[in-house]
């Protein structure tokens, strides 16, 4: 039976429209009536099927990235820029990085890098908001220290930042919190400053309105960057990153088809540490 369609199919290659139509139908009534032909030929061809349906996967979400790139280009997302809350760079500067992070993620560590090393480097050119995303308990204990020590010492805050990136693996193994103590003491935070407004309701209220924010633009993973509003979701390698940024700023002006790098977004961080 096999045979008679692989020869149906060759048949229906060379002959004209009203045949093939024939065949067709003649090849689609077999399989309805013989239905184990496809289920052996899935199995004879499994690794190709595979590859066959992962390249639809892939396909299908390259395109769904590029439509969702070229809708943010058209209608940016307007995130809150509290003027209160830390900021590295210019207020002025002509691209604003708001960055949803976690700080037990992986990729943030390695996105926190990209970003503020830009923002400090060339802060005539970029000024960066840091936002919260934490998907566990710990990482938002981090979230509002970070937040504490930004009330009195906005500087201290992003030590406080780079610092707890760096060493997330000992945060996160630290069951007994020396190292943020240690952390806390090498940046020369006052324990006893910290410890009146770690509990303020106002910390809260970042967390909350970030967590809020993003789930109404859609951001669920970390990190995830709005750059003018346009978000790239998933960590880049500086080069990759800078290249977004001139696209996005391009194709603001040009309104033109866009093509998208993929990130690495942290769907389980722990388990990745």
């Amino acid at each position: 039976m096999k045979r008679l369609l692989l020869i149906l199919s060759v048949v229906i290659m060379v002959s004209g429209c009203a045949n093939k139509q024939m065949l067709k139908e003649q090849i689609a009534e077999a399989i309805r009536e013989n239905p184990q032909i496809v289920l052996d030929a899935m199995r004879e061809n499994s690794l190709d099927l595979l590859e066959i349906v992962e390249h639809g996967f892939d396909k299908r979400a390259k395109l769904k990235r590029k439509a969702m790139l070229e809708e943010e280009i058209k209608n940016p997302f307007q995130p809150r820029i509290w003027s209160e809350r830390p900021m590295l760079g210019n207020p002025d500067a002509q691209v604003t990085i708001v960055e949803y992070s976690d700080f037990l993620c992986p990729y943030c560590s390695k996105g926190a890098v990209v970003v503020t090393k830009l923002a400090r480097e060339h802060p005539e050119k970029y000024r960066l908001i840091f936002k919260h995303l934490p998907m566990h308990k710990k990482s938002r204990q981090l979230a509002v220290v970070f937040e504490a020590i930004a009330q009195f010492d906005k500087e201290k805050a992003y030590m406080f930042h780079d610092l707890a990136f760096s060493r997330q693996k000992k945060l996160y193994e630290d069951k007994s919190g020396i190292e943020l103590v240690k952390i806390l003491k090498e940046i020369k935070v006052d324990p006893a400053k910290l410890q009146k407004i770690i509990n303020s309701e106002k910390l809260n209220e970042y967390l909350l309105a970030d967590e809020q924010e993003a789930n109404k633009f859609k951001i669920d993973a970390t990190p995830t960057f709005l750059i003018n509003g346009v978000a790239v979701r998933g960590y880049l390698p500086a080069d990759k990153f800078d290249q977004m940024v001139e696209m996005i700023l391009e194709k603001t002006k040009e309104q033109l088809p866009v093509e998208t790098p993929e990130g690495e977004i942290c769907e389980d961080c722990l388990n990745q540490m």
